[in-house]
């Protein structure tokens, strides 16, 4: 099985709001190549750009999994105009009831709905073989989940907001969820399953007995144009995460 981390996520937020700066993951095993969300409006470039620099190609993507319906993770659907579109029924189902939810585009689903590729999720289901939903509510009723497994590598769960960061899997503590007491059950269920996460919003986790380590680094760069700060070259501001550890509580 082939998994590639396109855009890793961020966690943080900004004292002009939220930076939602999520994660796409491609998939690709037993002749499908899946997406695993697909970021939000700022990243529309850029995921264009990363999929040609890996000679990847958008219209060979047959299976597109949006883990629930906010903006930073469903906001280039469009762009895959091929695929088979997997969110989870109860997702559907709280969209359409006009939740008082900013990061929902409730505008955007009708247009999710219009392209006639829209399946809903109604049980925990395999996919294809190696790759399972699981239905992970807290964050939002309907957040799914995806499990991988293949023979010689690590149970993977790639979370989506269900997880959004290394504190919210070690503590099962987490902010901005519909229901919080929902949101520490999936927690702990995705634990018990998985060896690798992908949160929504960090850098690659292992989990262990008594700890989560982040194996990867975090490091992303803010270009101010030339002029605003220096007359002679940008300024870059640099964000970096490294690699650290917590213990499970």
């Amino acid at each position: 099985m082939k998994i590639n981390v396109l855009f890793q996520g961020f966690p943080g937020r900004m004292t002009r709001g939220y930076m939602g700066w999520s994660s796409i993951v491609y998939v690709e095993h037993a002749g499908h190549k899946l997406l695993f969300d697909t970021g939000g409006m700022g990243e529309r470039p850029e995921l264009r750009k990363r999929f040609a620099d890996q000679g990847l190609r958008m219209q060979e993507i047959d299976i597109l999994v949006l883990s629930h319906f906010h903006h930073d993770h469903v906001m280039s659907f469009d762009y895959f105009e091929k695929a088979r579109i997997l969110l989870h029924e109860k997702e559907a189902q709280w969209v359409l009831s006009n939740p008082d939810d900013w990061p929902t585009p409730r505008y955007l689903f009708e247009a999710v709905q219009n392209t006639g590729r829209l399946e809903l999720v109604r049980n925990d289901e395999e996919i294809f073989p190696g790759v399972q939903t699981l239905l992970s509510p807290g964050h939002t009723p309907g957040c799914m989940s995806l499990v991988l497994r293949d023979k010689g590598m690590p149970t993977t769960v790639l979370a989506g907001d269900a997880v959004k960061n290394m504190t919210e899997l070690a503590t099962g503590q987490v902010a901005m969820s519909r229901d919080n007491e929902a949101s520490a059950r999936s927690i702990r269920r995705i634990r018990e399953i998985a060896q690798i996460v992908v949160p929504g919003h960090d850098r690659i986790l292992q989990v262990t007995p008594d700890k989560i380590i982040a194996t990867t680094s975090c490091h992303e760069v803010i270009t101010v144009p030339q002029g605003v700060v220096d007359p002679n070259a940008p300024k870059q501001i640099e964000l970096v995460l490294e690699p650290t550890s917590m213990a499970v509580q």
